[in-house]
């Protein structure tokens, strides 16, 4: 997340002074700050400051800043200060290119992102001075990372039954997609092929099911290891308990179960 503060999270109009919190800094928009945290909660980002106000003080000082007001997530730096850049269009641009990143969400209210390429322009929240980050921009973003939104989750289990089982992890990507699809990842360690199938089959009945709902996942194996620990779970329990884990996390609800069986 590419996160600028005035415009977004600080809704002061610029001909009047700016109203100072209990810490000694500038107020946020608490209605703003609370759309923020709900964002935070449908993926996990890293949040990079773009505000010229990174300029005057530290991370660590925006990170209290930042817990003084509720924001449930810490920056993990700042756009870099390119002397080569004339608006925050050619930073953001910059920036992308440095870091080699391609899934990121930019919200600001500098009209020189207009300016953006189409492609890039599609991860662009552009917000209003004096609205900031509103309800009416948080439906956007959602919107926007409806086919975005991406989680990793592991589940530990044994593969078979009693005490010669074997210990393993399931390692899932799943994501809202244009496509329903399952795929294997290159670096899977265990290379029993009936083992694999047997979980794909799990995996795509959920994917089957989803799309009967018109819900594309698209998920990848990325690895099924092997592990030391594990719960004593069937490879249909272990698919189960990592689609519950991951689920949520896209912002689908999981059909009720009423039991696990071991």
């Amino acid at each position: 997340m590419i996160l600028d503060l005035d415009g977004v999270l600080i809704t002061n109009p610029s001909w009047k002074a700016d109203r100072i919190d209990s810490d000694g800094y500038s107020e946020f928009n608490e209605n703003c700050v609370k759309n923020l945290n709900q964002l935070l909660t449908l993926a996990e980002f890293d949040i990079w400051l773009s505000s010229t106000r990174r300029t005057v003080k530290t991370l660590n000082e925006f990170n209290q800043i930042f817990k003084n007001r509720g924001i449930n997530k810490e920056i993990i730096g700042f756009l870099p200060e390119y002397a080569d850049c004339k608006n925050r269009k050619e930073e953001v641009l910059k920036f992308i290119a440095e870091f080699k990143t391609s899934d990121f969400l930019i919200i600001d209210d500098d009209k020189s992102l207009n300016g953006l390429e189409s492609k890039i322009k599609e991860n662009l929240i552009l917000t209003e001075l004096t609205k900031g980050f509103n309800l009416e921009k948080l439906n956007e973003a959602t919107e926007k990372m409806k086919n975005k939104i991406t989680t990793k989750v592991t589940n530990k289990f044994i593969l078979g039954n009693g005490k010669d089982g074997i210990y393993s992890d399931l390692t899932l990507e799943v994501e809202i997609s244009n496509f329903a699809i399952l795929k294997r990842g290159e670096n899977i360690e265990l290379k029993d092929n009936n083992v694999l199938k047997e979980i794909e089959f799990e995996i795509q009945s959920w994917i089957n099911d989803y799309q009967k709902k018109d819900i594309k996942l698209e998920i990848t194996i990325l690895n099924v290891g092997i592990d030391p620990e594990g719960r004593k779970y069937k490879t249909m329990n272990s698919v189960r308990g990592a689609m519950y884990d991951a689920l949520p996390n896209i912002g689908i609800e999981p059909p009720q179960l009423f039991s696990m069986e071991e």
